[in-house]
């Protein structure tokens, strides 16, 4: 009999064999084979070494290990270009493509495969008689992780208008078909599971994050907790949250409390030029995934650009012409006199620019073996964009405060603060100064949508109008099948 559909044939792959991930020391996270559950869950350190297993599923190419940064929306905004088929129509926005439908199909199966893991660990969280040492912490993160990938999918798959159709919200571990909800339903369930996530993590996260880091706790599961989903991730990513369902005051009221943390301080514009290069930043990252295999991605997507494969910038270089390509990204709203430290990102030729932001150039000539001393991985949420979130929400309501996180924003990238006598602070120059911080982030095309933007294309020349046919991608044809109406 064939199976009901994705979500129904993606939890049946779970039952069958529940891969864990085992973890002594947080810094070497290695398969530790298939396990049945009743021997998983058997003892604290089973189910620390199931939550290691989602946050290690979360590394995946399909997810954050590529897809979900440069890989696949920062082509939707025109900012790289790649010459292999599935990007080409991915530029012209077709995704009927069945190499595009292909790429969303796989990260719609990857994010419902590691929700998946995380609801299974909440189940035996509630259900088991041990005496675990970390329930809070460990039932909060996986309700967290639960909600970061459902509004994955949100932005992704669905329009932002709260009664048009959205996607299913998955809590249980079993075979039910699960109903697609609206987006304002969804956005509920994101946000119910974020609030009790923050509620169960405060005690422990408040007073154990602090910067500089100390990472030699007793207990071993309670260090590095950038790479967990602590509370402050949980705070900010509900400031992302409300910001782009448009509840500004929500939006801002979080965004402060980040920043008001100390925990999270915006690195020296002299850092700026590898301080996320393959490695999780020690004072930015308020949540990364540990991955060690991100190097091998960016070499061979970023490092080594060829005419068929891999991903670079759109510039003017070699003759061409675009009508956005990233030098006039990063030359709006700057004076001449100014130098943005980001611009060291970028390795221009008389052929073709490369963008190095993420790449670890020492390890890849290292043998694709790390230099640095930081944690190798990916920077999911970080604190500029707190800064930046803040601007936004109190331009109106309280302009001197919303220019003070700006200025901060901006000095600590090279740039001048604007004096508002002479230049005033716009909803524009903070949406500039977005996706120049951004770029290659794989959050600009969010921002875009969230404002329906109208935008040129670099791809061909058109412009591009703000519609659903354009920011909403078809959720994968597989997940209807079966689906009672």
């Amino acid at each position: 009999m064939k199976i009901h559909n994705i979500l129904s044939a993606t939890l049946l792959t779970l039952v069958l064999g529940v891969s864990t991930t085992a973890c002594n020391d947080f810094l070497d996270v290695r398969p530790s084979g298939e396990k049945v559950e009743g021997d998983l869950f058997d003892s604290p350190k089973g189910f620390e070494d199931a939550i290691y297993g989602v946050y290690g599923s979360l590394a995946s190419a399909s997810l954050y290990g590529e897809s979900l940064l440069w890989g696949l929306t920062d082509v939707m905004a025109q900012d790289f270009t790649s010459g292999t088929t599935a990007m080409t129509a991915l530029s012209k926005y077709d995704y009927e493509n069945q190499y595009v439908r292909d790429r969303f199909s796989g990260v719609w199966t990857a994010a419902y495969k590691a929700v998946g893991y995380a609801n299974n660990v909440i189940k035996n969280i509630d259900n088991t008689s041990l005496s675990l040492p970390h329930r809070d912490a460990y039932m909060g993160e996986m309700l967290a992780v639960r909600a970061l990938l459902h509004f994955e999918m949100l932005r992704l798959f669905a329009s932002t208008d709260p009664a048009s159709r959205g996607i299913p919200y998955v809590e249980t571990w079993n075979f039910s078909v699960k109903p697609i909800l609206t987006v304002g339903q969804a956005a509920a369930k994101i946000e119910g599971d974020l609030l009790e996530a923050e509620k169960l993590l405060a005690p422990v996260d408040e007073p154990l994050m602090k910067y500089p880091r100390d990472d030699n706790q007793y207990d071993k599961f309670m260090n590095w907790r950038e790479t967990h989903m602590n509370v402050w991730a949980v705070r900010a990513l509900l400031a992302r949250f409300y910001f782009y369902m448009g509840e500004t005051d929500k939006a801002g009221a979080y965004a402060e409390m980040v920043i008001k943390s100390d925990v999270f301080p915006l690195v020296d514009q002299t850092e700026i030029k590898d301080f996320i290069a393959g490695v999780i930043s020690p004072k930015e990252t308020i949540f990364g995934v540990y991955a060690p295999k991100f190097i091998e991605t960016c070499k061979d997507e970023l490092y080594t650009v060829t005419s068929y494969s891999g991903y670079a910038p759109y510039d003017d270089n070699s003759g061409s012409t675009h009508a956005y390509p990233w030098q006039s990204v990063f030359n709006e709203d700057r004076a001449s006199t100014t130098q943005d430290s980001r611009t060291s990102h970028f390795r221009q030729s008389s052929v073709q620019t490369k963008y190095f932001k993420l790449v670890d150039e020492a390890g890849i000539n290292n043998n694709s073996v790390s230099t640095r001393s930081e944690i190798s991985g990916v920077n999911v949420i970080r604190v500029p964009e707190l800064y930046l979130i803040a601007a936004e929400a109190f331009l109106d309501s309280d302009p001197q405060k919303a220019l003070g996180y700006f200025n901060d924003q901006l000095t600590s990238r090279g740039l001048t603060p604007l004096s508002p006598a002479v230049t005033p602070l716009t909803a524009d120059r903070i949406y500039h100064e977005f996706h120049k911080e951004f770029f290659g982030e794989g959050q600009q095309w969010y921002n875009m949508k969230r404002l329906r933007k109208d935008f040129e294309s670099n791809f061909e020349p058109r412009t591009i109008l703000a519609s659903d046919d354009i920011y909403v991608v078809p959720v994968p044809t597989d997940e209807f099948e079966y689906r009672p109406e």
